[in-house]
């Protein structure tokens, strides 16, 4: 019965350290799956949404344009023939309304002749015999009159049929035209929307390299600092020093970027107001699908030539000028612990090397960004462990 207790009680707890460990690797990934989705550099992040956006609106203006100039070749030819018919037309309407108005003015003419025969005729009392054979003269006049009227009458509703025939006609060849004529003037205007849109897209993306390169060569330049320094070194000095730290690592491993969990208490931040444009980890580049490690953080000052201040007491190692990092500064502290502040526009008179500092000393001022960097032996904390943000 005992074995079966302690069999029972082990099980347990390899199961609940199996479910621990589950957990861990959920959150992991989650936090992993979450930065990648929102990125970690939004100037790269901003640029590559820009590419994608103007690379799809490429794709739609180059499907329209090609069902244009399907529409424009095939309407081309029958284009030449309507403008042609169009003038025929128009002359043919021109025409047709001379002779309409020529018949309508013969009309009312026979009609009022007919008319005052009718009344001549209806009028004669007690005729004569002469007037007998004015009224038989006037008799056939008007049979001729009314045949000629009923001509003419047959003649107008033909032209006037006739007239309203090519002016429908007419507008039809109106609107086919018109439509030919728009396409084509939406055809020159895509066309010059796509030269507009690809002398952009060529520009953010060599804004884009550009932003990269300059990532990729400002982390080159700091991890070539820090080498120098030896301060990402491990041995075992090092490591009996940071005791008084509390780090752990972290579960996952990210490529090129060892990472150690600062558990301690938070500290102040380099600067006073600021906002994050570039977040420790790893970076997934959507325009050229590969993944670069940020070790650092990015921070935008809210406030022109602001403070930037020292987050805990130590000792500087390092306060030089640098062609990608400007104005350098990095300091030792208890526990193996070393922080770097880089892009310092301008540093305080008595930061120099081998100056030991307090919390909250002014180390310069800067006026775009400050990049803050925390390592511990050979591995890299994430900056936002160690400080307070508002």
């Amino acid at each position: 019965m005992r074995r079966v207790i302690t069999f029972l009680l082990g099980f347990s707890l390899l199961y609940a350290a199996n479910i621990d460990r589950q957990i861990r690797a959920s959150q992991t990934k989650l936090q992993l799956t979450k930065r990648q989705i929102q990125g970690v550099n939004t100037k790269l992040a901003k640029l590559a949404r820009d590419i994608r956006s103007l690379t799809k609106d490429l794709k739609k203006i180059d499907a329209k344009l090609q069902t244009l100039n399907v529409l424009i070749q095939s309407a081309q030819e029958k284009y030449q023939h309507q403008i042609a018919e169009y003038n025929q037309t128009k002359e043919q309407i021109t025409q047709l309304t001379t002779k309409e108005k020529k018949l309508q003015q013969e009309l009312i003419l026979l009609i009022s002749n007919s008319f005052a025969k009718s009344l001549l005729l209806t009028s004669m009392q007690n005729p004569t015999e002469e007037d007998l054979v004015k009224e038989e003269i006037l008799k056939s006049i008007q049979f001729y009159e009314d045949e000629r009227l009923k001509k003419v009458s047959k003649e107008y509703r033909k032209t006037k049929e006739a007239l309203e025939k090519k002016q429908k006609h007419l507008k039809d060849l109106e609107r086919s035209i018109a439509t030919y004529l728009t396409n084509k003037a939406e055809l020159e205007q895509l066309k010059k929307r796509k030269k507009k849109s690809l002398a952009l897209l060529k520009k953010k993306q060599k804004r884009y390299d550009q932003e990269k390169n300059d990532l990729l060569a400002q982390q080159r330049e700091l991890a070539a600092t820090l080498k120098r320094l030896q301060i990402i070194k491990e041995s075992q000095r090092s490591a009996r020093a940071g005791k008084g730290v509390k780090v752990k690592k972290y579960e996952q491993s990210y490529k090129k970027l060892r990472t150690l969990r600062y558990t301690g208490p938070k500290t102040i931040p380099p600067l006073d107001k600021f906002i994050i444009t570039k977040r420790y980890g790893i970076y997934k580049d959507p325009i050229y699908n590969i993944e670069i490690p940020n070790e650092n953080i990015e921070l935008k000052p809210l406030l022109p030539n602001a403070k930037v201040r020292n987050v805990l007491n130590g000792k500087i190692v390092l306060a030089k000028w640098t062609p990608h990092l400007r104005n350098v500064v990095v300091v030792k502290h208890n526990g193996g612990l070393y922080t770097i502040y880089a892009y310092i526009d301008k540093l305080s008179p008595y930061v120099k090397k081998g100056r030991r500092i307090k919390k909250g000393y002014v180390l310069g001022r800067v006026n775009t960004k400050l990049i803050f960097e925390v390592t511990k032996n050979n591995a890299h904390i994430n900056p936002l462990d160690l400080i307070r943000v508002k």
